[in-house]
């Protein structure tokens, strides 16, 4: 996944999806299983950061339709 921009949620969640599977899969060396891991924690942060962000910004929408 690239730049801020480019992060899509619905990519990361396919891609945790490739990664549980892997994960599980009986072949998986110790090191690559490390690696998956690693990255399967990133991406679920990057997942929390992005919607947190959507929360705030429908808390800002809720505001402003309040006060119309």
């Amino acid at each position: 996944m690239g730049s801020k921009e480019d992060f899509s949620i619905e990519d990361a969640f396919k891609r945790l999806e490739e990664i549980s599977g892997l994960l599980s899969a009986p072949g998986t060396s110790l090191k690559d299983s490390l690696s998956l891991y690693t990255e399967g924690v990133e991406l679920v942060k990057k997942c929390e950061k992005s919607l947190e962000g959507v929360e705030k910004e429908m808390k800002i929408l809720t505001a402003e339709d309040d006060n119309v």
